[in-house]
Parts: C-alpha cells; structure tokens; sequence
C-alpha cells in the first residue's frame, strides 16, 4: 500500500466546506467520489491537513490517502484534474511519502 500526498487548490464558493457532511458538497466527499473511481477503490478515504468552513477557497491545502494502483504517483494531478476539471478543485501535486506522514 502507498501513502501519497496531494496539494490542492480550490474555490470554495460552491462548497459546504472541506469536511463531509450528510447532504453537503463538499470537497472532501468530490475528491474521494473521484479518486475512488480513478483508482478503482471502493473504499479509499482522504484525509486532510485541516477543514475549511462554507465558501472558504484554498491555494495548497494538503491531503494524504493511502492506494494499490500502477498508476505513477506523478501522473495521478493530471489524471484527476480531467475528473475535477469543472469543480474548481485542482491537484496541483502528488508524492509518494512515508506510511508515517499524516496530513
């Protein structure tokens, strides 16, 4: 299993926030719903360095999650960006790190 670190960037405005919430678009619950499907993971779940409030953007907030994929850690902004492209998420990006890292 890898641990891979992402940097995001976001507009907030759409959102309910980082963190998920019943009912809520969020962007914790796009980038694990996307993620999910590009790595086909059913189960993945992501953490993040902190939460975000209603509306509040980012510039690198950093979130890790841990995969089985071939896909290459480097590829994987790319790869997402085309999912996330008309969220106003973006992977700015990605780096394998230790299982110890913890955003």
């Amino acid at each position: 299993m890898k641990r891979i670190r992402l940097d995001l960037q976001y507009d907030g405005t759409d959102f309910q926030g980082w963190q998920s919430q019943p009912g809520g678009r969020t962007v914790q619950d796009l980038l694990e719903r996307n993620l999910r499907a590009l790595l086909s993971m059913p189960r993945l779940r992501v953490f993040g360095q902190g939460r975000t409030d209603a509306g509040v953007h980012a510039l690198r907030q950093v979130v890790h999650f841990d995969c089985n994929t071939l896909i290459p850690t480097g590829r994987m902004p790319l790869m997402l960006n085309k999912h996330l492209a008309p969220s106003g998420v973006v992977a700015l990006s990605a780096e394998e790190v230790p299982e110890t890292f913890h955003a």
